[in-house]
């Protein structure tokens, strides 16, 4: 307990309001995300997004880089570089490609369907 109140003596109260801000920011996201924290924490301060997209083993990389940069335009309206973007081939996509941003994810594949049609 000494140990916190030599690190927080020094502190004015707007920076103690800030340190309880990224306490309480630390445990909300542990508690939610559980494995994920540090991931979503770490995006949160640099502000830095993830682009992911997933494509069935069918079709080329080139292909679905076409189609996930149309996709990154006018959904979320971003000039997204390829080498910012990762790319997953995936057998279970069925027929096309899964596009993420962060957490937001769009789904083109028939797999959607499919499991609509069997719901």
């Amino acid at each position: 307990m000494s140990n916190i109140k030599s690190l927080t003596d020094n502190l004015n109260f707007d920076q103690l309001k800030e340190v309880l801000k990224e306490i309480k920011l630390y445990r909300d996201l542990k508690k939610q995300l559980w494995k994920r924290w540090e991931d979503v924490y770490s995006k949160l301060k640099t502000w830095k997004s993830t682009y992911l997209v997933e494509y069935f083993t069918g079709i080329s990389e080139d292909l679905a880089w076409e189609e996930s940069q149309k996709v990154y335009k006018k959904v979320f309206n971003l000039n997204v570089e390829k080498s910012e973007v990762t790319f997953l081939k995936k057998e279970e996509i069925k027929w096309w490609i899964k596009i993420y941003l962060d957490d937001k994810v769009i789904d083109l594949s028939y797999q959607k369907i499919e499991n609509m049609i069997t719901k």
